[in-house]
């Protein structure tokens, strides 16, 4: 059987991946179109209600981007000249839909 599952958590993320196997699915722009017609044959974690994946945050040492974080999110925050060219990327990705 087949399972599908929407964690709210990264422990309950974590949880699942450790008790079998599972496609993650992130945003889904191409996950959807590359599955076509065929069945699915793998359980889906969808990890788009990780909201502690998402964002970007300065401590004293570095600097984090979330991994859930969007290009728009990277290209709207205040960050120093060293991420000019990242943010200048994030512009170049997709539209402005997928951004």
């Amino acid at each position: 059987m087949i399972r599908y599952a929407k964690p709210t958590t990264v422990d309950e993320a974590l949880a699942l991946l450790g008790e079998d196997r599972w496609r993650i699915l992130a945003g889904g722009t191409d996950f959807y179109p590359a599955q076509g017609n065929k069945p699915f044959r793998d359980n889906i974690l969808d990890i788009n209600g990780l909201t502690a994946l998402r964002g970007i945050a300065e401590s004293e040492a570095h600097w984090r981007i979330g991994a859930r974080t969007t290009w728009t999110d990277l290209v709207r925050q205040p960050l120093p000249a060293a991420f000019d060219a990242l943010k200048a990327a994030a512009r170049d990705v997709g539209s402005v839909q997928i951004q």
